[in-house]
């Protein structure tokens, strides 16, 4: 019972809403057709009131054209019964103010005639502006898509006029370059572009729109915007010639393309480094051979140091491989590199646990490190040495990491003519994590200092002691 009571009580309730919300909408139909109506009244007094000032100047009869006007003006500004309401109040009128001289009087048909040709000529003109109203409001709702369609991309979108001035631009625009849309209407697109390529984009553009056509901007170039606070960014730009406002214009869509550029930009250092690393794979395999096979060895020993070599070398990049998925000690990055010449590597002090994007970085400097001292430096001949410091230190309030190594007994060595990518990697790669490197070539051999942030390439691993 309460549920049936509840649920009667909620209709109730909607329907007095529903004829609350009736009664306001007819309530403010009426108005708007009162002022509808006392507009048309008006117009046609104010005509009336006109034509008989007039009517001694004018052939009899003829005053009642003064009545149009106001039709015109009652159609246009309260519709069609608006129209016709004073098309009936002016025929009404017109007969006792205009058509009541003795001369008309004896003329019937003349009456009737003037009469009837209001009446018509009314008529085509409440058709006539009601058609002409259908156009504009066809027209109004069409412009309206477009710059909802411009308003609701994306991508920036911007057109432009012949003069080079902005003549719209949607909210992605705004957000793209860091404008508002009154900071950006009136003013010149090249404010948009750099300073130092504004004049070669306005004889573009002007050459562009003196045979307009659609296709992308700067095809096959590196195209760049400008923001407000003059950061620059790169862009993609599709061009399409249009009307805007009855002015021949071009509606340019632009796209910020930095992430792309970004991607490509990491996927070519990918693509050195893989080459670089199959190199470096095959020159320390190489080494690994000559070193294994020499002078006094019989081929069954050759062939345990050499399988145990390669073994340990397989193990660094299986190692190099984890380390880009979760944390790895260093002790371990450089145990599973420097395994095919423990005899003449000594490594000591503190293991540390690199997050996995440092552990990636660090045995690419360690293979570095291994393969250069195996084609040039301490470990290209049996005497040489390498000794491996590691420690944590205070350097201006903040720990870091030190990293040292330092070769011993092998051929003199010098600093290199020309840098390639290895020297990219073991100088420049730690700089991604605020690193410092430090290279000297002193007579002794190759030494090498790298000072890294705890904090960025451990995050907040421990510390251990080895």
């Amino acid at each position: 019972m309460d549920g049936s009571a509840s649920a009667a009580s909620y209709l109730d309730s909607n329907l007095v809403l529903s004829k609350a919300a009736s009664s306001a909408i007819d309530r403010s139909q009426m108005r708007v057709n009162f002022t509808a109506y006392a507009t048309a009244s008006l117009a046609v007094g104010l005509s009336a009131l006109i034509g008989w000032f007039v009517q001694d100047w004018l052939v009899e009869g003829l005053p009642v054209v003064a009545f149009l006007p106001a039709i015109v003006v009652a159609a246009a500004l309260g519709g069609s019964r608006a129209g016709l309401f004073a098309a009936a109040l002016s025929v009404a009128i017109a007969r006792p103010l205009f058509l009541n001289s003795p001369s008309l009087q004896a003329f019937g048909p003349r009456i009737a005639g003037s009469l009837l040709f209001l009446l018509l000529a009314s008529l085509a003109i409440v058709t006539a502006v009601a058609l002409l109203k259908i156009a504009i409001e066809r027209v109004a709702v069409e412009a309206q898509k477009e710059r909802s369609l411009i308003e609701s991309a994306p991508n920036g979108i911007i057109v432009v006029g012949r003069a080079g001035k902005m003549l719209a631009a949607n909210s992605s625009a705004e957000r793209l370059f860091g404008y508002r849309r009154e900071e950006l209407l009136g003013r010149s697109v090249e404010m948009l572009v750099p300073k130092r390529a504004s004049v070669t984009h306005k004889v573009v553009r002007e050459a562009f729109q003196r045979s307009p056509e659609t296709r992308p901007m700067g095809a096959g170039r590196d195209l760049r915007a400008r923001r407000k606070d003059g950061d620059e960014f790169p862009v993609e730009i599709g061009l399409n010639p249009l009307e805007w406002s009855n002015e021949p214009a071009v509606l340019a869509t632009i796209t910020d393309i930095t992430e792309r550029k970004q991607h490509e930009e990491r996927q070519r250092i990918l693509a050195r480094e893989l080459e670089h690393g199959v190199g470096n794979f095959f020159a320390l395999i190489l080494a690994i051979i000559r070193r294994t096979l020499t002078t006094g060895r019989s081929i069954s020993e050759a062939e345990q140091i050499l399988t145990g070599r390669v073994q340990s070398l397989a193990k660094v990049h299986a190692v190099a491989s984890e380390a880009m998925f979760q944390k790895v000690s260093m002790d371990k990055l450089l145990e599973t590199d420097i395994a095919g010449f423990r005899d003449q590597i000594e490594a000591k002090g503190l293991d540390v646990s690199l997050s996995a994007k440092a552990a990636q970085a660090f045995a690419l400097v360690i293979n570095e490190l291994v393969t250069n001292a195996v084609k040039h430096g301490a470990l290209s001949t049996p005497s040489g040495r390498v000794l491996i410091d590691k420690r944590v230190e205070d350097i201006e309030g903040e720990k870091f990491i030190t990293f040292e190594w330092k070769e011993r007994g092998g051929p003199p060595v010098t600093a290199a003519s020309r840098k390639g990518f290895g020297s990219f990697i073991i100088e420049e790669w730690p700089k991604q994590f605020d690193g410092r490197t430090t290279i000297t070539y002193p007579p002794s051999g190759l030494s090498y200092q790298l000072h890294l942030p705890l904090a960025s390439v451990t995050d907040n691993a421990g510390v251990d002691s080895a």
